[in-house]
């Protein structure tokens, strides 16, 4: 008698053979697309970058100097003493001013480099790392410059055009004045932190009592906390993955604000 089995018994049967006789061999790893050798983690720095990084610093520098400077001045118990460190202090923030030597580059210049002889010689840490922020671009390049701009000189333009006109203009704006409250709301109207910093600076290093020059250090120093906080932020942008590393910036401190950031520490910028 034949033997007849139901076709779904007989289906089962054929594909259960089949998956046993037909399975797939191991295939050997491939390598990834990427190559056998990971890339470097970190980039060599760029010249232009470490120039940035080095003219930001001694910008800082000189700001942190007459900071402290002002502090002293603010805290000192003779008249004499608090005058001496707010001149002091005074040197740091323009070029041959003030009272003492000077181990970094003044932060203003108190010149244009034509009046200098035109040598193309540059004394004021401003100007010296607005040309590396300019120089080196990108991401970084630009947050320095528009860090010196806002909140720093305010007016960038007049700093480098005619910086004796505005010290003129800061020293007249507080000779004007016979009160704190009538001095602040002048010094307010003055754009830049490190520019009010001047004149409340300038008014310390000539006061008369006590008192007087701690006011205006105390006033002098807030302003180039300000302006130092912002400096150290911009130098620590970096440029996300998205960003162009190389666009010039504008002459005048790159106006147009940059994109995406994060922080990294100063030591990191350079590569």
């Amino acid at each position: 008698m034949t033997d007849v089995r139901p076709p779904t018994l007989l289906l089962a049967a054929l594909l259960a053979a089949g998956s046993f006789g037909c399975a797939e061999p191991d295939l050997p790893e491939q390598p990834s697309a990427d190559g056998a050798e990971a890339p470097d983690a970190e980039p060599a720095p760029s010249p232009q970058r470490e120039e940035l990084v080095a003219a930001t610093d001694d910008l800082l520098r000189s700001l942190t100097r007459a900071r402290d400077l002002l502090h002293e001045a603010s805290e000192a118990s003779q008249v004499g003493a608090a005058r001496a460190a707010a001149g002091q202090a005074l040197a740091y923030l323009i070029d041959g001013a003030g009272r003492g030597e000077v181990d970094s580059a003044p932060v203003f210049p108190a010149t244009t480099v034509e009046e200098r002889g035109g040598g193309g010689e540059v004394d004021d840490a401003l100007t010296l790392t607005l040309t590396s922020a300019n120089d080196a671009g990108g991401t970084v390049g630009r947050e320095v410059a528009e860090a010196l701009r806002d909140p720093l000189a305010g007016d960038l333009g007049a700093w480098q055009r005619d910086p004796a006109g505005v010290l003129a203009t800061v020293e007249q704006s507080v000779r004007d004045t016979d009160t704190v409250e009538a001095t602040e709301r002048a010094v307010f109207e003055l754009a830049g932190e490190g520019t009010r910093a001047i004149a409340w600076t300038l008014l310390a290093a000539e006061a008369r009592s006590v008192d007087d020059v701690t006011q205006y250090a105390e006033r002098a120093a807030a302003h180039l906390e300000v302006a130092q906080t912002a400096i150290e932020t911009a130098l620590g942008a970096t440029p996300v993955e998205d960003d162009v590393p190389d666009d010039d910036v504008p002459g005048d401190a790159a106006a147009a604000g940059a994109g995406g950031t994060r922080s990294w520490s100063p030591a990191e910028v350079a590569a």
